[in-house]
């Protein structure tokens, strides 16, 4: 069994520099496939080893077209245009010979401007310590969650037919490790979407699309320590959910914003 950590560091060059391979275990899987927020923070690992130092990633676009499998994959990149200021990149995980998932990503470097708005306060919340973890039940909940400690705020669990698909969640890995980009993008997507929690069993959910954007350098801080994120349903209809989100550090700054299109399917 492989950690975050691990995992991330093991994304490899090849021959070709636009080119890496990663292998994905299986306690890393939702199902058939590898929950959305590891496979883009695979693509991203990528990409980080291909910019400047100077530029960090400020926006992230994430379309989810096919299960990621267990096993050893490819990620390809495509540099767009580096600028200046900005460098843009595309990158596609490549199962077999499909196109698993597709990425776009912004990285920019400090611009000098006398403008600063504080992002969105953190919402008046309790100590997570005092909170359930959620509980991994092999078998029953999905394989990836053993790598993570999530324990929820406010709002109701998957498949319970709640009124409101809001809620809100404190996020850590289990074990201390850096924090980096990838990490947060893969603690972002480890809690259950918005809207399974208004489904009754049996019932699946899975993202479409995913946009995230962030706003300021991340703390000094370690993956170890509480996370708290805050998801709100938007909009929902015909099988899609439309979910916002954003992210606290521990220092309390806002260091995420998350918008989020899924689908739901329920099974009569």
């Amino acid at each position: 069994m492989s950690d975050f950590q691990t995992l991330m560091s093991s994304v490899a060059s090849t021959t070709d520099k636009n080119r890496y391979s990663v292998n994905v275990d299986d306690t890393w899987l939702q199902g058939r496939t590898a929950f959305g927020g590891l496979s883009a923070a695979l693509v991203v690992a990528a990409m980080n080893k291909q910019v400047a130092a100077d530029r960090r990633l400020r926006a992230l676009s994430v379309l989810f077209v096919g299960p990621v499998p267990a096993g050893k994959h490819e990620i390809q990149l495509r540099e767009l245009r580096v600028g200046g200021s900005v460098s843009h990149l595309q990158g596609e995980l490549i199962c077999g010979d499909e196109v698993a998932l597709s990425a776009s990503a912004a990285y920019g470097k400090d611009r000098s401007s006398d403008i600063k708005l504080a992002g969105p306060e953190m919402p008046a919340v309790g100590d997570p310590e005092l909170l359930a973890r959620l509980p991994y039940i092999e078998g029953l909940t999905p394989a990836f969650t053993q790598h993570f400690d999530m324990r929820m705020e406010y709002g109701e669990m998957p498949f319970s037919g709640a009124d409101s698909a809001d809620f809100g969640i404190w996020l850590r890995f289990p074990r201390p490790q850096d924090i980096d980009i990838s990490s947060l993008i893969a603690l972002a997507d480890a809690p259950p979407m918005p809207g399974l929690n208004m489904i009754k069993p049996p019932g699946i959910g899975s993202s479409l699309s995913w946009y995230l954007e962030f706003p300021c350098d991340l703390p000094t801080a370690d993956a170890s320590d509480w996370w708290y994120c805050d998801y709100r349903c938007v909009a929902a209809g015909n099988g899609y959910f439309h979910n916002n989100a954003t992210i606290w550090g521990p220092n309390g700054q806002a260091v995420m914003f998350s918008r989020q299109v899924a689908t739901v399917f329920e099974k009569n």
